[in-house]
């Protein structure tokens, strides 16, 4: 008896696990049943624009740079005739080859640092990695002890210069003592015994010269003292040669005095020559300070930008020893899939700035969209010109070409050079290529909404072509290769965000995404979020 209940037992427990299995696989497959789906999937996206537009007569291109520089050649001139394609001009691009190279490298060394993430560390690496380690650590030494050197050598580069200072302020006391004499004793000649407004004057600039000169002796004495500091000497130079401008007003007063109605005859002539003589000599040490001051300030901007470049150095030596830890950290580590889609990303971007420069390099040099004369030139070789800035204006040989009004949402995706295909309701049997020659920065309103018009010159058209024919363009904005895409309608918008729906286990799961161009067929480009081969909501 008690051996037929255990195997009535253990038949409902099969039973009741086989009826659990088929429950969980039909709501499973009714989940998936109730919505339609789609993987995610990687491949190349192509962005268009589709948009209709009419032949008109053709008008003068007038052709800049996208970007601004420094203009390196002008290569035509007024008159001459040019194909499409000519160079016309070129910008200095070497600043941009060296962040291409820079760029490479580091493109590089992202996909080494993904394909060794991906396959995993090996003794070797490891060891390299801790070799790099004690590299950047020697590095970040050496760079310790350049900065100590440097702050030595600056110090001393500092005292060797501000050595002439007491000399300098020596010779500038014993000039305007001179000069204090001198004016003491014309005062005392002609500023005594009279009550003159002239006089007056004369007095008081006779005693602000004395302060002055005082003053002086007082910065000369500071100076003279060996403790002082590089700053106090500065003060001292300073002040000077302030002291010194005031003398000189002085002096042109007491001129000023001598030269007046009630004086012109008193003053002999050899007392005013004397005045300016005084003047001419404070004047030409007020220079010699000044140059003095100019020559110290020139050294310590140098002496600076040294402590700062070695500084920067050893900040540089830190930031490598922190980086060559983390990569030794991370090879000891192993790969874990964070890192390997970080890496990626890595990659990713390293690849859009590389991207990014070759179509920075590609416009620094300016050609000529349409076959024609060029009948201005606008700029010339060594001329720093803004983007956008006129260079020429060519005029084409072509009397048709194309013009097409783009809605305000798009002309951001347009750029002059852009690849167009045209196909003409007239001639429908044939296709014709060409590109975008202009872009209007100036929109305009058509029943209430934004557009802007651009011009298009086709390589060749269709005969008997006459002005306000239909065309439809096909203008080709953007291109990448290898990324993840789903098609628009599996991606919902809210509050300026993406999202998609994901089946994970059975259940939808919202996930955020960040998305990219869209391409032929509404597909759109997905940056991140979800991972190629995962199922996506699309109804």
């Amino acid at each position: 008896m008690k051996m037929k209940m255990k195997m009535k037992k253990s038949h409902y427990i099969i039973v009741g696990t086989a009826v659990l299995a088929v429950t969980v696989f039909l709501l499973f497959r009714n989940s998936e049943q109730e919505h339609d789906y789609i993987e995610v999937e990687r491949g190349d996206l192509v962005q268009e624009i589709f948009e209709t537009g009419s032949t008109e007569k053709g008008d003068d291109v007038q052709v800049s740079f996208k970007e601004g520089g420094r203009i390196e050649n002008i290569l035509k001139s007024e008159g001459e005739i040019v194909q499409r394609g000519d160079v016309i001009a070129t910008l200095n691009k070497r600043d941009l080859e060296l962040s291409l190279r820079e760029a490479r490298a580091a493109l590089s060394s992202a996909e080494a640092s993904l394909e060794r993430t991906v396959t995993g560390a090996t003794k070797e690496e490891v060891e390299v990695a801790e070799a790099a380690v004690r590299s950047a650590e020697t590095a970040l030494s050496s760079a310790e002890d350049a900065l100590e050197d440097q702050k030595k050598n600056t110090q001393e580069a500092l005292r060797t210069v501000y050595q002439g200072v007491p000399t300098a302020l020596g010779e500038v006391f014993s000039t305007v003592r001179e000069v204090k004499l001198g004016v003491d004793d014309i005062a005392s000649t002609y500023f005594t015994g009279l009550v003159v407004s002239e006089t007056t004057s004369g007095r008081r600039s006779r005693d602000a010269i004395r302060r002055s000169t005082e003053r002086i002796e007082e910065h000369k004495d500071m100076a003279i003292k060996s403790e002082i500091t590089f700053s106090e000497k500065d003060e001292a130079l300073e002040k000077t040669k302030e002291e010194l401008r005031a003398i000189v007003r002085e002096i042109d007063n007491i001129i000023s005095v001598a030269d007046s109605d009630f004086y012109e005859d008193r003053v002999t002539d050899a007392h005013k020559k004397l005045l300016r003589e005084y003047r001419t000599a404070v004047n030409g040490t007020l220079g010699e300070i000044t140059s003095l001051i100019g020559s110290i300030s020139s050294a310590d901007t140098a002496e600076r930008t040294k402590i700062t470049s070695a500084r920067n150095s050893v900040s540089s030596a830190e930031k490598n020893l922190d980086q060559a830890k983390r990569e030794l950290e991370r090879v000891r580590a192993g790969a874990e899939p964070a890192d390997v889609r970080i890496r990626e990303a890595t990659v990713d971007q390293a690849k859009a700035k590389v991207e990014l420069l070759l179509n920075r390099i590609s416009d620094a040099t300016l050609r000529s969209p349409v076959s024609g004369t060029v009948s201005d030139v606008f700029a010339r070789s060594g001329e720093v010109v803004s983007a956008g800035a006129p260079i020429a204006v060519v005029t084409p040989e072509e009397d048709i070409q194309i013009a097409v009004d783009i809605y305000e949402g798009d002309i951001s995706k347009i750029s002059v050079g852009d690849e167009v295909t045209a196909s003409f309701v007239a001639f429908p049997s044939r296709e014709f290529v060409g590109e975008v020659v202009f872009v209007n920065p100036t929109g305009k309103i058509m029943d209430g909404v934004v557009y802007y018009s651009i011009k298009i010159m086709l390589d060749e058209y269709p005969e008997n072509t006459l002005p306000q024919m239909t065309v439809d363009v096909t203008i080709k904005t953007d291109e990448k290769e290898n990324v993840l895409f789903l098609p628009d309608r599996a991606v919902r918008r809210r509050e300026g965000k993406h999202f998609v729906n994901v089946l994970e286990n059975g259940e939808i799961v919202e996930k955020e995404v960040e998305t990219g161009i869209t391409g032929e067929g509404r597909m759109i480009e997905i940056i991140s979020g979800v991972e190629e081969g995962e199922k996506v909501v699309t109804d």
